[in-house]
């Protein structure tokens, strides 16, 4: 080591401004800058508005088994522990426990400590060790006190369980109080997003008179990432029996969580209530599965101007569950929320998974009796005719008159198949709404059916048929016509021999939408809708905002802990969409204002001989050049003007 750097350790020992602070010493190294009271009070205003703490009163009433000799008060409230985890989620810090007790024992100006009841903090930093130690157990034990209160899934996270533990667990599981408590968590998360669409002006909110939504799945993960298989957990747990319990590696933690199929040729299923998961990684097999949990997101769309942006488009119902589970029954309950925004139900889109596959029973007459209308895609297996009721045949959602020809019938496998190209498969499609069964009457009748008629009949028949020989002379237009020989009086039907039948529309494989399945409004606003939500999950899973999938932003465990938090990461996501979206129509707004350009002092009341202008007088008057002075003013008087100053 030279003379050089000596002299320079040296002068960094003796130099006490480059050493810890006692402030840093109080964090940990951790961030205690104080928040600024109007922030805080915003924050904690939107709790307060979100009517949750009112309900929690009510749960913690209803859960009460009587009058008790009473005891200390708790330090912490719930609505001080919420102000300070969505004052987390606003500046983007991880939702750790030991953050938000530095929130609440060094972050907080005195007033806003008195706001949310605080007690003050001692000011002797010999005193800081067991100070922060009490405000960091008092802060979970409030966290802990608020789950409790909406957890469908008790357990013991602290430990790794052996497979015969986690079969107990699974065993003494009360599925009587889960539905109960699930119902209680799902409306923690209902208020709170419903006060982030309340805080949208008027006008943006009511910008459509109804809600379009499109919902969908992301994995969510969990701070411990030991999984285990359903399928053979059994088995597992007598292995251990028979062991007698000797050297066992440690088992998972969690019991409530699931496998989710990432990518690969594994397959995703949608179990129904008391139905066992099967879904876990196999030998040989190429796919990749992440233990954890899904969030099940519906967001704001736009159905009749897709694309247009005339309202941001926020997460409107969300809910965390079991992979592979109640897939179907989750997004009933997303489209039940969703309903309670104070906009009547429009059109709800999804993929695959949902629509195209679930029992009706499951998600469709749910989704009906709220008010939703399907929008999606069909397998492969679900298009062309499927089934039918009184004759009629049930073509991709519509009922079709069984006249109608076989080209027409069979245009989507066509397509699918490479038989025909695009713009023959849109002619067919046009040209298949002919043959449409007509709605006789909009109002339904017992039991969710409606009433339909041949296409043939009624004040605006769009086909002619030999059946129906009387409309034929009456018609003032072409219309296409039912083929004679696919009429044999032998094999008619109801909806032939008739003026009108009852049906039951959930009965049909692939359910009735709210656009024509296969045509360009279809196609427009389905891939609108589908890379809407798909942007939000993005958003939602990127680094650097909310980040819901990564574990390690919250590491308290449980799958109720999660959606207490990953709640509050969704109301700064859609609080930051609301401001980012008002911004943007302001810079938009100031864009296509018309400005008034004000004239500098010295061309408003003096001549210019440099720029050949005089002054006008008026600063809201636009410059404007005049002509040159040498074609209007003789010389011997131009110098002598250039030197005069202009009076107003």
């Amino acid at each position: 080591m030279t003379s050089v750097d000596i002299d320079y350790y040296r002068a960094f020992d003796d130099n006490d401004e480059c050493g810890i602070t006692e402030r840093e010493i109080l964090g940990r190294g951790r961030n205690i800058q104080q928040f600024d009271d109007s922030m805080v009070a915003l924050v904690e205003t939107r709790v307060r508005q979100s009517g949750i703490l009112e309900q929690l009163e009510r749960w913690a009433a209803e859960d009460s088994k009587g009058e008790g000799m009473g005891g200390r008060p708790a330090m912490i409230s719930y609505r001080a522990l919420l102000t300070a985890l969505l004052l987390l989620a606003h500046e983007g810090a991880p939702m750790h426990m030991t953050r938000a007790a530095l929130v609440l024992q060094h972050r907080l100006p005195p007033k806003s400590r008195e706001l949310l009841d605080l007690p003050e903090v001692p000011a002797a930093f010999a005193q800081h060790i067991p100070t922060t130690r009490r405000w960091f157990t008092n802060t979970i034990r409030a966290f802990g006190r608020l789950k409790n209160l909406m957890d469908p899934y008790p357990q013991e996270l602290y430990t790794a369980k052996t497979y015969t533990q986690i079969l107990e667990i699974l065993q003494n599981h009360d599925e009587k109080r889960a539905a109960k408590y699930k119902a209680r968590l799902d409306e923690y998360t209902r208020l709170f997003i419903r006060m982030t669409f309340m805080a949208q002006p008027r006008s943006v909110r009511r910008a459509t008179k109804k809600l379009d939504v499109s919902f969908d799945q992301t994995y969510i993960g969990t701070p411990t990432t030991k999984g285990y298989s359903r399928k053979n957990l059994a088995s597992k747990a007598k292995a251990e029996r028979d062991a007698n319990f000797g050297e066992l590696s440690p088992g998972p933690v969690d019991a409530f969580a699931g496998f989710h199929v990432k990518s690969g040729k594994g397959e995703r299923v949608d179990n129904q209530k008391g139905d066992v998961d099967q879904t876990a990684p196999g030998r040989g097999e190429w796919a990749d599965y992440d233990w954890g949990w899904v969030a099940n997101l519906a967001v704001r769309v736009d159905s009749e101007q897709p694309g247009s942006k005339r309202f941001p488009s926020l997460v409107v119902a969300a809910s965390l569950s079991i992979p592979n589970m109640e897939v179907a029954e989750e997004a009933a309950l997303l489209l039940e929320s969703a309903a309670t925004l104070g906009l009547a139900p429009g059109i709800a889109d999804a993929d695959k998974q949902y629509w195209a596959n679930a029992k009706p029973f499951r998600l469709l007459q749910p989704a009906l009796k709220t008010g939703f209308t399907p929008s999606t895609d069909y397998r492969s297996d679900r298009v062309g005719v499927k089934g039918g009721q009184h004759g009629a045949l049930f073509v991709e959602g519509d009922p079709y008159c069984p006249g109608t020809p076989s080209p027409l019938l069979n245009a989507t496998p066509d397509r699918l198949g490479d038989v025909i190209d695009v713009r023959t498969y849109r002619a067919r499609i046009e040209e298949r709404k002919a043959f449409q069964l007509h709605v006789k009457e909009k109002a339904k009748v017992a039991g969710g059916k409606v009433i339909l008629r041949c296409p043939a009949l009624g004040p605006s028949p769009t086909v002619t048929c030999p059946l129906r020989e009387m409309m034929v002379s009456a018609a003032k237009k072409a219309r296409p016509e039912v083929e004679p020989e696919t009429l044999e009086e032998e094999f008619l039907d109801t909806i032939c021999k008739k003026h009108s039948a009852a049906f039951d529309l959930t009965e049909m494989r692939a359910p009735q939408q709210a656009f024509d399945y296969g045509t360009e409004e279809w196609e427009t606003f389905h891939d609108h809708a589908r890379n809407t939500v798909e942007s939000e999950n993005q958003q939602l899973k990127a680094s650097g905002d909310e980040d819901i999938a990564t574990a390690g932003r919250r590491r308290v465990r449980g799958i109720t802990a999660a959606q207490i938090l990953v709640t509050l990461l969704i109301v700064n996501h859609n609080l930051r969409k609301i401001a980012a979206f008002l911004s943007d129509q302001e810079i938009e707004r100031a864009r296509t204002t018309p400005r008034i350009q004000i004239l500098r002092r010295r061309d408003r009341v003096w001549a210019n001989r440099y720029t050949k202008t005089t002054g006008d007088g008026d600063l809201s008057i636009p410059r404007r050049r005049r002509t040159s002075s040498s074609t209007t003013t003789p010389p011997d008087q131009r110098d002598q003007l250039a030197l005069t100053p202009m009076r107003t």
